[in-house]
């Protein structure tokens, strides 16, 4: 069974629409599960996060490796069409596979019943905007040009 890029979460935005709104939040022992509907119709997406506060890179690495390979071996438990993110919590680095399958097992219905019509809530696919108040790239990269318009040099002869 291979993760392919379909199935990933890649972008932050995707991840902090998850973290900000998420359609539902399931608990288990070691890991916090984020279910949202996306807009796209396709394959169930997962994206893996592991704060510092669980230790240093090689440890957050290895969360990360349990939770994708939980994700990847139960792939048939999760609703079709949703964005999952799967939070790493501080006991997942004492557990081996095999308990977060147990964990998982435990939190199945609760995943079922509480991701039930996220499909209706799904947000419209368009594009970020800008906030008013942030000057394009633009201006900032190049300050003495006027958005739109010529370089302020060479002056133009209006004579």
């Amino acid at each position: 069974m291979r993760f392919p890029r379909a199935e990933r979460l890649k972008k932050r935005i995707d991840f902090v629409r998850l973290q900000d709104h998420p359609g539902a939040r399931v608990r288990a022992r070691s890991f916090l599960l984020l279910i949202g509907a996306h807009a796209d119709v396709g394959p169930t997406r997962a994206g893996f996060v592991a704060s510092k506060r669980l230790g240093g890179a090689v440890q957050r690495n290895r969360a990360k490796r349990l939770l994708r390979e939980l994700f990847r071996g139960n792939k048939a438990r999760f609703p079709a069409n949703v964005d999952l993110v799967f939070i790493a919590v501080g006991g997942i680095l004492s557990k081996k596979l095999g308990d977060l399958q147990a964990e998982l097992e435990t939190i199945a219905s609760d995943i079922v019943r509480r991701s039930r019509g996220l499909a209706d809530r799904a947000p419209a696919a368009q594009a970020p905007t800008r906030p008013a108040n942030r000057p394009t790239p633009s201006a900032v990269s190049h300050p003495g040009r006027v958005p739109g318009g010529r370089p302020p040099w060479p002056p133009s002869s209006s004579s």
